[in-house]
């Protein structure tokens, strides 16, 4: 009988690249661990997404504001009476690092989740530190578990990055997406606006999102469709919905972006963001869209350390013919 493969996924993004590595590897007896939060619009995707692939057994873990201490130990000792070809995780989380060492396996692969990926990969995996560890990790010694991960973390990911310290680095395709007949989609003048929530993580102040929204529709004179992440504060959202113009236009899909213009028979022509894995994901399903990344100056930017961490890098790989600059907006 085929080793069981282990799936730790908590996002609508992480279950779609999760099918992809299933259609990769051909993979069966799949079982899949899914870590809920409070949001209402990932948990309503997620499940929208389940239904795409055969699962063997999933199991739930809600969101509480209690600690899971106890919940997280219990399920490990149950999942050790296994092993496992594959165990494949979507972000480097408490769960994710204890489950590595404590589980026999084959193989870790780690599949994309956003632009988090690339800073995983630059503070963890590039430097070779996954051993590094705070509070939450270390109280599961206390009950015999291992938290030391030997194992190597490959990549199943569509983003460039270079096999570094023995890793395998193979590149998703999206081949589960692109199955679709593209010929058969409306192309579209519109121009596809891909939100971030930038005031969360400090990045950009919500008055300066919105001035650049608007600036936008101006600099192209076109309609501008903006559509929310799903992480977006209320704050954000109430502000964009606030904007009175008749070049802008909001509309929130219960999917992610991607499936959302498949199932709409729309092939976009422009899309616009910051640093939306949209960008990449959008632009390897349809080879003819023209993608725009906006550039935040640095004086902009509240928190250094993620320029520093993650944008500075990300910046350098961009085509200087996709960039908006500030300057160019007039703001």
């Amino acid at each position: 009988m085929n080793k069981k493969n282990l799936f730790i996924l908590r996002s609508p993004l992480q279950i779609i690249n999760a099918i992809e590595l299933i259609g990769h590897f051909k993979l069966t007896n799949n079982i899949v661990i899914l870590i809920f939060n409070s949001l209402d619009n990932n948990t309503q995707q997620i499940e929208e997404l389940m239904a795409q692939a055969k699962w063997e057994k999933v199991i739930r873990l809600e969101s509480t504001k209690k600690s899971k201490l106890l919940q997280y130990v219990k399920l490990i000792r149950k999942l050790q009476k296994d092993e496992y070809k594959y165990l494949i995780i979507g972000n480097y989380g408490t769960i994710q690092k204890i489950m590595i060492p404590n589980l026999s396996k084959e193989k870790v692969f780690y599949i994309d989740d956003g632009t988090e990926t690339i800073a995983t990969y630059n503070n963890y995996i590039k430097k070779n530190k996954l051993n590094k560890y705070d509070f939450r990790e270390l109280r599961f010694l206390a009950f015999g578990l291992k938290v030391r991960i030997k194992d190597k973390i490959n990549l199943f990911t569509y983003f460039d990055l270079e096999s570094v310290n023995g890793i395998e680095v193979i590149k998703n395709n999206l081949l589960f997406l692109k199955k679709n007949n593209l010929s058969k989609l409306e192309r579209t003048n519109d121009i596809y606006f891909i939100g971030q929530p930038l005031d969360d993580v400090q990045v950009l102040e919500i008055e300066d999102y919105v001035n650049v929204l608007e600036a936008i529709s101006r600099f192209y004179n076109k309609k501008i469709i903006y559509t929310p992440h799903r992480s977006e504060s209320k704050n954000l959202q109430k502000s964009i919905d606030s904007i009175d113009s008749n070049l802008l236009e909001v509309i929130k899909p219960n999917i992610p972006i991607e499936l959302y213009f498949l199932k709409q028979n729309i092939y976009p022509r422009m899309i616009v963001s910051y640093f939306s894995t949209a960008l990449s994901t959008l632009k390897i399903i349809y080879d003819e869209i023209d993608i725009k990344v906006i550039k935040i100056p640095y004086e902009k930017i509240k928190n250094k350390k993620y320029y520093n961490d993650f944008l500075e890098d990300y910046y350098k790989k961009v085509k200087p013919d996709s960039i908006i600059m500030f300057k160019e907006l007039k703001l």
